[in-house]
C-alpha cells in the first residue's frame, strides 16, 4: 500500500513550516506501508542505487524536518502556551480616626445680685400725760429642802459568856490534862435576834485541835444577848474567849 506522504519533495517542506508552524504536526507520515518498487517509480526509471540513494536521502530529510517541525511547535508552544502572570499590588486605604466631639464647659451660673432688705419702720412715740408703772419683781418660788436623814442608830454586837443566862464552861480534855495542855481559844459567833447560835468559827487558836474543838462544842449550847441596833434586836456576831488553864 503507497503512502502519499512520501510524494512530497524536500524542497517544498521548509517552506510550508516558515508559512505554517504547526504544519507537520497537521500531517504525520506513515512508514511502515512504504514499498521500495513504488519509490523506484516514482523516482522514473534511474538505476536501482541511485534511487535507492535518493530515496534514502529524501527520508532522511523528510525525518530531520519532521524533528525540526516537532521540535520547533514544542518550543513555540512552550513559550506561548502559559500566559506572564500578571502582578497584583492590593492598596488597603486607611480612614484617618475621627476626631472626639470637643466638650464645652457649662456656662458660669448667672450671678444674683442680693435684695436690699426692706426699710425699718420706727413708730413714732407720742408723748402721754398718763403716769408710767414701776417694774414689778417676780422672784422664783424655792422649793423646801428636804431634811437631813437622821444618823443611823448604833448597832451594839451580841453578848454572852459563861455563867450569863446559865452557860456552862467548857469540860476540859482528859488527855489535854494528862498532857499538861493550856491555852486561849479566840471564837466568833453568829447569833440571831433570838439569841441562839447559827454558827461558830475559830479566830485564834490555842495551838491544840483538841482544846479548840471543845471550846466549840461548849459554846454552839450557849444563849446570847442578841445585836440590837437602837432598841431593835437584829442579827449579829459576838467574840467570845475561851481559856483552858490547870490548876498549879
Amino acid at each position: 500500500m503507497s503512502t502519499p506522504a512520501l510524494a512530497l519533495t524536500a524542497s517544498r517542506v521548509p517552506r510550508r513550516l516558515r508559512r505554517r508552524r504547526h504544519a507537520l504536526n497537521r500531517f504525520p507520515v506513515q512508514w511502515h506501508g512504504a514499498a521500495v518498487a513504488e519509490t523506484v517509480a516514482l523516482t522514473g526509471g534511474k538505476s536501482p542505487k541511485r534511487r535507492l540513494g535518493a530515496v534514502l536521502a529524501a527520508v532522511v530529510v523528510v525525518l530531520a524536518a519532521h524533528a525540526l517541525g516537532v521540535w520547533y511547535g514544542n518550543s513555540v508552544s512552550v513559550a506561548t502556551g502559559s500566559p506572564p502572570r500578571k502582578s497584583t499590588l492590593a492598596l488597603e486605604i486607611i480612614r484617618p480616626p475621627k476626631p472626639l466631639p470637643k466638650i464645652e464647659p457649662p456656662p458660669p451660673p448667672p450671678k444674683i445680685r442680693p435684695k436690699a432688705p426692706p426699710p425699718i419702720q420706727t413708730a413714732a412715740v407720742v408723748p402721754s400725760d398718763a403716769p408710767v408703772a414701776a417694774p414689778i419683781e417676780t422672784v422664783a418660788a424655792v422649793a423646801p429642802a428636804e431634811p437631813a436623814p437622821p444618823p443611823p442608830e448604833p448597832v451594839k454586837p451580841a453578848f454572852g459568856g459563861i455563867g450569863y443566862k446559865n452557860n456552862p464552861p467548857p469540860d476540859y480534855p482528859t488527855i489535854a490534862v494528862r498532857q499538861g495542855w493550856q491555852g486561849t481559844v479566840l471564837l466568833r459567833v453568829r447569833v440571831l435576834q433570838t439569841g441562839a447560835v447559827e454558827s461558830v468559827e475559830v479566830m485564834r487558836s490555842s495551838g491544840k485541835k483538841v482544846l479548840d474543838d471543845a471550846a466549840i462544842h461548849t459554846v454552839e449550847r450557849w444563849v446570847f444577848a442578841p445585836s440590837t441596833r437602837g432598841n431593835a434586836p437584829i442579827d449579829g456576831f459576838a467574840t467570845v474567849p475561851i481559856e483552858f488553864k490547870l490548876d498549879s
